[in-house]
């Protein structure tokens, strides 16, 4: 009897702190997107009322392409339009000889189709990738020599020329150009730029509430916690430097010149948009941060996501690989000490993200459980109480993202629908790990 009454007390401790820990975290996570939300708004507003012409600045955007031929179409024309409303010089829509469907046209026959329906525009360029990699490094890699070649032809320096990384669902905001013009004069020393990301349920069929909930959940995390780790790991301090973020692989803004000093956009692993940013982390290099959103779609169903976490997930698990390879390269600038400290911090985020579904789904069958036996206490009423709002917290508290946002209650059920699901992908994520696996997914889902 005592044996028992001393595991339910052990219980309770655990779920205390499990519960008033969450809370902590969700009413941190509030501030930070009030504050972010007011640094966002200051920033665009300033941006607005600045005077005189934007800064000369060469911007190349690389969409790198792979069997998109549900979207290519509508992506060829965005960026047309894009194009003729900004300062951006080029558009490179980068395919890849890897597809080769049996039936039906290949995402490159559809945008080469669309650029001629369009007039072939001068600043919109289709580039076909002839190399088979793994990853998708080698097409934003033909890209960038092309770059490099256009900017020699028309006089401008590496270190005006801008190569900005989109996927073919990303929709940057249209005061994207200007602000990096702006922050690049007013923030010379920074050579990598990450803007911030709005996550829509995507307009197309099958998108359900996962979807929605999913949106919502991304949108906050980019808000909350990649504001405050690029907001602190800015700093000119020994502590900022150890501070775990990075780029995301999509709007992102890399300077020819950081380029050609690491080699290019890196290839040894998956995920080259992590790399990147670790590949600055581990060399000291700051990456500054913009406010114009990029609108990038979530994926549609529930399988669809578990893959997207599955690959988010392995891609973190890299770290040591980007750690090797500067080790090997003479990049890495950080001490010894600091780049240990930088891998346990990136070490834990996946295995608090994996583990942290696991562990609140226990704690809410067990508090469940003891009210449904009608053993509960009020203080357990209220720890279930807490823990079944936490996934929900961020649906409540941010607005909808996209021209047509969700209403409140389909964002409420959508995130009840899609939390579960992102810890799940933390397990393919491991074993594929310990197997020493390098296998990315087919393609990003739709």
């Amino acid at each position: 009897m005592a044996s028992g009454t001393r595991a339910r007390s052990l219980v309770d401790r655990t779920l205390t702190v499990l519960t008033w820990g969450l809370a902590a975290r969700r009413g941190v996570e509030l501030v930070e997107v009030l504050v972010s939300g007011r640094w966002s708004r200051r920033r665009l507003s300033g941006l607005a009322t600045r005077p005189g012409k934007e800064p000369a600045v060469q911007l190349v955007c690389v969409v790198p392409m792979y069997l998109e031929q549900a979207i290519a179409a509508e992506t060829v024309r965005f960026w047309h339009g894009f194009a003729e409303r900004t300062g951006v010089a080029a558009v490179s829509f980068v395919t890849s000889v890897k597809e080769r469907p049996e039936v039906g046209p290949t995402t490159r026959d559809i945008v080469a189709a669309e650029l001629a329906r369009l007039g072939n525009p001068d600043r919109l360029r289709l580039v076909h990738c002839e190399e088979v990699t793994r990853f998708r490094a080698a097409q934003l890699n033909l890209a960038v020599q092309q770059v490099r070649a256009n900017s020699m032809r028309t006089g401008h320096s590496p270190s005006s020329t801008w190569v900005a990384v989109y996927n073919a669902d990303s929709r940057p905001s249209a005061s994207t150009c200007a602000e990096l013009a702006g922050q690049s004069m007013a923030e010379p020393r920074i050579r990598v730029f990450q803007q911030l990301v709005d996550y829509v349920v995507p307009e197309r069929p099958g998108a359900g509430l996962v979807a929605v909930g999913n949106s919502a959940l991304q949108s906050w995390w980019t808000r909350s916690h990649y504001w405050t780790r690029n907001t602190v790991g800015r700093r000119d301090s020994w502590l900022a430097a150890t501070v775990p973020f990075s780029t995301f692989g999509h709007g992102e803004f890399v300077r020819l010149d950081f380029l050609e000093d690491i080699g290019g956009f890196p290839d040894f692993a998956y995920a080259d948009g992590l790399l990147l940013g670790w590949i600055c982390r581990l060399r000291g290099e700051p990456i500054g941060l913009l406010a114009s959103r990029d609108c990038a779609e979530v994926p549609r169903t529930g399988r669809d996501l578990v893959t997207q976490q599955a690959a988010w997930m392995r891609g973190l698990l890299n770290f040591d690989a980007t750690v090797a390879w500067c080790h090997q390269h003479g990049q890495v600038r950080l001490s010894r000490t600091q780049v240990a400290a930088l891998r346990a911090a990136h070490l834990s985020i996946p295995i608090i993200w994996g583990l942290s579904t696991a562990v609140l789904a226990a704690g809410t069958v067990l508090l469940g459980r003891r009210i449904i036996a009608r053993s509960a206490t009020v203080a357990d009423a209220a720890k279930l109480a807490c823990l079944l709002s936490y996934p929900v917290v961020p649906t409540l508290a941010l607005a909808g993202t996209g021209e047509r946002p969700p209403g409140v209650l389909a964002r409420l059920a959508g995130a009840a629908a899609s939390w579960p699901l992102e810890g799940v992908g933390f397990w393919p994520a491991v074993v594929s790990h310990l197997r020493r696996s390098q296998r990315a997914p087919t393609k990003t889902p739709r």
